[in-house]
């Protein structure tokens, strides 16, 4: 679904899944800040504290572990407690695009108190998801609607965000340079379909403000702190250095900010009802989203992934062998074998599955996940192969006769090549 080679989600612990028997595993960036202190060695520490900080650019992208770069930004730091334990979701009272409302407060106290509205603040979001309803009676109007009827006649205007509970709120201003770009080049910028009936604030936020998740709260049961600052105009995000340096008590990684482009010939479009006969020979690029890919080098020696960058969930994994392969098997047995230290239990009944695997498939002369071996080819196969052989002979003709018919309708009469 993505081009990337994997995914790290960065989001807090999810919850426990009630139909399976194992606890959820911890998230990628809670091991490496040691959150729980499991983790004794020196070496398993390389985030001195839960914290990181995201931003992003046109066409870049920058995580800060450990902390925030003051270089960054250039207001002071905002601080507010998620909503979620689980993911990171942020009050908000009103939203407004210059001088037209999105979000409008019900006037009807009763309805407006049954729904807390929150905005999830999700690296895996083009730009921005605003549900298209009354958010449960929260909304007077639908804030899809109203900001699809007015984005194009307010273009030159600010978004402003006025975020937190009673009378401690601020205003998150987005300027018109940083979302009207993404109205106009990207196909599904704007959403309707929210999770929850929640805003998802996704790229214009990371592009106009540095964002500061703090995870430290999660050890005790609290909600993640959130932090929010101007970016600094003249801050280049991510191209001072390659991939990382070490700077004001943080790690910046430099990521890639990417357009997830398909392309199709249009009879291959997807929906597309038409014929193959009745469609011009026309390729199509659709681009559809956007992400960051943050590289991660795993194992000895190491291999670089570009994985996607995901505030949104919790999940890490990479693009390798399928699990039940051969390769993953053995690895697993040796794994089992060789390990210096204790495996953990759930490791271990992993290892003793791929042992079971294992012998399941050396006990196969012929099994799916194993070369067939071949002595030579039989009557049958070589019947087969001249059948092949005319049959392709016959179809690689036929499509050079559609294409010069083609051209020749295209080009005229007197110009066939």
């Amino acid at each position: 679904m993505f081009d990337g080679s994997g995914i790290a989600g960065f989001a807090p612990p999810p919850k426990k899944d009630p139909n399976s028997q194992f606890p959820p595993l911890p998230p990628l960036f809670i091991s490496l800040a040691n959150i729980t202190g499991q983790d004794s060695s020196a070496r398993d520490r390389p985030v001195p504290k839960p914290v990181f900080s995201f931003l992003s650019s046109p066409d870049a992208a920058e995580l800060q572990l450990g902390g925030y770069d003051e270089t960054s930004v250039s207001g002071r730091m905002r601080y507010i407690s998620s909503l979620s334990r689980f993911a990171y979701v942020v009050p908000i009272q009103s939203m407004s695009i210059g001088n037209t409302p999105i979000l409008i407060k019900n006037s009807n106290e009763q309805l407006a108190k049954k729904f807390q509205a929150g905005a999830i603040l999700d690296s895996g979001t083009s730009c921005i998801c605003l549900p298209d309803n009354d958010m449960h009676g929260y909304a007077k109007q639908s804030p899809y609607k109203n900001f699809k009827d007015s984005w194009q006649k307010e273009s030159g205007a600010d978004i402003e965000i006025v975020m937190g509970t009673g009378s401690k709120t601020f205003s998150v201003m987005i300027p018109s340079s940083v979302w009207l770009p993404g109205m106009q080049e990207v196909q599904g910028c704007l959403m309707k379909d929210c999770p929850n009936d929640k805003i998802i604030l996704g790229d214009w936020l990371f592009q106009s403000w540095l964002v500061l998740f703090d995870l430290g709260p999660t050890a005790s049961g609290r909600t993640p702190r959130i932090g929010l600052a101007p970016r600094k105009d003249d801050y280049n995000v991510g191209k001072k250095y390659f991939l990382h340096e070490h700077s004001s008590g943080v790690t910046k990684v430099a990521m890639k900010r990417e357009k997830v482009t398909k392309r199709y010939n249009t009879p291959d479009l997807p929906g597309y009802s038409a014929s193959k006969e009745e469609v011009p020979d026309v390729k199509l690029s659709i681009v559809r989203d956007l992400y960051y890919l943050l590289p991660v080098m795993v194992g000895h020696p190491a291999q670089r992934f570009d994985v996607v960058f995901d505030t949104g969930s919790s999940f890490f994994g990479l693009v390798t062998a399928p699990a039940d392969s051969e390769v993953v098997q053995e690895a697993l047995v040796k794994l089992g074998k060789n390990g210096d230290g204790k495996l953990s239990k759930q490791l271990q009944r992993e290892v003793d599955e791929a042992e079971s695997v294992k012998k399941r498939l050396d006990a196969q002369d012929n099994g799916p996940l194993r070369e067939r071996k071949m002595t030579g080819p039989g009557p049958g196969m070589v019947g087969m192969g001249v059948i092949g052989l005319v049959w392709g002979v016959l179809v690689i003709g036929g499509v050079c006769a559609v294409q010069i018919v083609r051209r020749r309708q295209r080009k005229g009469a007197g110009d066939w090549f």
